[in-house]
């Protein structure tokens, strides 16, 4: 206990000299941990806190959590009802505040976490909680809150039984992400919350009415993927009525199914709800940034090419002929002529960098130098033209589609034809592999599995021609064609679903992530879809035809336009983070490079940018 309070008084005294405006640090790498401990004066923590049994807040004391932190809850079952004991107790006020770059996490020290390995943030009768940018997870209820006040803002409640639970208190829940809670998203009991703007999908029930709130309003909040969306206690009598929040469908018959009960019951209560038709704008964490240019390379054609990241080095390509590779401050090392224009996406593997031609061309260069390794060549066809499809390294072999429709397997060491099955003509996207399938889009519409020694497997025939490399589920590969039409099949061929977006789609592919695909059309639409059923999430429009392919990092798709326009959009709330204007059209799928987004532009140049986060204002206490 000496040790903990001394420690803090040190803390105490820094901030104290911060605020006097000296430039004494306070300790990033700060690692504290607390068995059972009283705190009885105002603290601050910053850096690692690990938490081995009951830390609690007094009534006179105020705890402050910078950004970045962590605070950690080692398992322990004191009570031997195998659900974790370790607990922050709050009985005076609670100030834990990240940024969207350096959020405040309480987690599970185990390395494997489950929901419930510790008790979760406990305030009874406390003075004041706010929450900011917070990540609260693996715990019995991330927050259990009994006669109290405070605010919940931009937070991540996710993967605990229950995500929150309130008890005669009175709360605003705004702009936070509600998801994998075993149990339930949030549970209210005789409270007075404020739930709105909120994201509430994959949890048991996403709000649990125990019994009647007072007055509390519920609205623009987005539900999907629940087990239910909102649901009464039992036994409950309370009349619940919520209005102009989006229950993951349109169809009266399918977001009623979420809401429990169904039946009218007149001794008990109900939950009367007028859903809104589509996405609510503006939920989930907010996210805002600007675009800064941090260096870029001029070439002396269209940059179509996506650039490749290998190691410290950028590789990228243009319609001069030429491939660049620069260093992470955008300084070239050194370039090489492979004869012809470049379209295709850059690939590597042992060394090598992977590159196709317009001169029908295959060409391996060293990662180091450029030094042309080998070189194949596959003869004319009819559908010669603009827009190649990557190169793919598969083992020992590297797949190449050729305009006339073969995919010849080259050897990876020397560029010598392993196998070559003749396929449909044109191939103008690179294969997908997924495990032991290749699949290949063609531009007659012929969709082939593959084995890896390249025998016909399956085939699937589309509409309209398919320009686009599929994306993989885990439940199969899907695919979308020129007229948008989707298909999503299972790794045997059977069609596991399909929809018809009504718009064109050409060279943008779709990508899979975290449950979810994302797709942007000619049409200028970014459609997210739920991967397992085709069912649409939410729709933006108007933002620019769409020829590149959305490249996603965390939480953000970065994706360019045809008229030059760049953008970072978040993916759970659908909201605009970030803009940038090119000189011209934007084909590229962007690169990640140490912190930086990296795409091309048909104006010539590749455009490395910074991502800068403005400050968050101030929360009056």
């Amino acid at each position: 206990m000496a040790f903990f309070h001394n420690f803090f008084k040190i803390k105490i005294a820094l901030v104290l000299l911060l605020l006097a405006g000296c430039t004494v640090p306070l300790p990033h790498k700060s690692i504290v941990r607390l068995g059972d401990t009283q705190i009885y004066q105002d603290t601050v923590w910053q850096g690692r806190v690990v938490i081995d049994g009951r830390v609690e807040v007094l009534r006179d004391a105020t705890l402050t959590i910078l950004p970045g932190s962590e605070i950690i809850f080692v398992r322990r079952d004191d009570d031997g009802d195998w659900l974790g004991d370790s607990t922050l107790s709050i009985k005076g006020a609670l100030y834990a505040e990240g940024t969207r770059s350096a959020p405040i996490v309480f987690r599970s020290a185990a390395a494997d976490p489950q929901p419930g390995d510790w008790k979760g943030i406990r305030a009874d009768f406390a003075r004041e909680l706010v929450l900011r940018y917070c990540e609260i997870r693996d715990a019995v209820s991330g927050l259990h809150a009994h006669y109290c006040k405070g605010r919940i803002e931009d937070c991540r409640l996710r993967k605990n039984i229950d995500g929150a639970r309130f008890g005669e208190a009175t709360f605003s829940i705004r702009n936070c992400l509600i998801e994998q809670n075993e149990a339930k998203g949030l549970l209210t009991r005789q409270s007075t919350l404020q739930i709105e703007k909120n994201i509430f999908r994959h949890n048991g029930t996403g709000l649990f009415f125990m019994e009647g709130d007072r007055s509390s309003r519920i609205e623009q909040n987005n539900f999907y993927a629940n087990r239910y969306h909102l649901r009464l206690g039992d036994f409950s009598r309370a009349q619940i009525t919520t209005g102009n929040n989006w229950l993951g469908s349109s169809d009266p018959a399918r977001w009623r199914q979420k809401i429990y009960p169904q039946q009218q019951d007149p001794n008990l209560g109900s939950i009367k709800s007028t859903p809104a038709a589509s996405w609510r704008a503006g939920t989930g964490p907010r996210d805002v940034l600007s675009f800064q240019p941090a260096w870029q390379l001029s070439t002396g054609g269209f940059v179509d090419a996506s650039p490749l990241v290998v190691g410290e080095r950028l590789y990228a390509a243009s319609w001069d002929g030429y491939v660049y590779a620069l260093n992470r401050q955008g300084r070239l090392l050194w370039k090489r002529s492979v004869g012809a224009e470049v379209d295709a996406a850059l690939t590597a593997a042992d060394g090598k960098l992977f590159v196709q031609n317009w001169q029908r061309q295959a060409v391996a260069l060293d990662l180091a130098d450029g030094t042309v390794r080998w070189r194949f060549s596959y003869p004319e066809s009819p559908a010669d033209d603009h827009r190649q499809g990557a190169l793919l390294p598969v083992g020992d072999k590297v797949l190449l589609p050729a305009w006339g429709g073969t995919l010849y397997a080259l050897a990876e060491d020397s560029g010598v034809v392993r196998w070559q099955y003749p396929g449909h003509l044109p191939l103008r996207a690179a294969p997908v592999v997924d495990g032991d399938r290749i699949y290949l889009s063609a531009g007659d519409g012929t969709f082939t599995a593959l084995g890896l020694a390249g025998k016909e497997l399956w085939t699937a025939s589309f509409a309209a021609p398919l320009l686009t490399g599929a994306a993989l589920t885990p439940e199969g590969p899907v695919v979308v064609a020129r007229n948008g039409q989707l298909k999503a099949f299972d790794r045997d061929g059977g069609l596991r679903w399909q929809r018809q977006l009504g718009e064109p789609c050409y060279y943008s592919a779709p990508r899979y992530y975290q449950g979810a695909l994302y797709l942007g059309t000619a049409a200028g639409s970014l459609w997210k879809l739920d991967a397992a059923s085709g069912e649409l999430i939410w729709q933006l429009t108007d933002l620019g035809a769409f020829y590149g392919s959305p490249l996603i990092v965390g939480q953000r798709l970065f994706i360019g336009t045809n008229d030059g326009r760049f953008y970072a959009i978040d993916i759970d709330s659908a909201e605009i983070a970030g803009r940038f204007q090119a000189g011209r059209d934007i084909q590229t799928t962007p690169a990640w490079f140490f912190g930086r987004v990296v795409f091309g532009s048909r104006d010539g140049k590749l455009y490395a940018l910074d991502l800068i986060e403005p400050p968050l204002p101030e929360v009056q206490k």
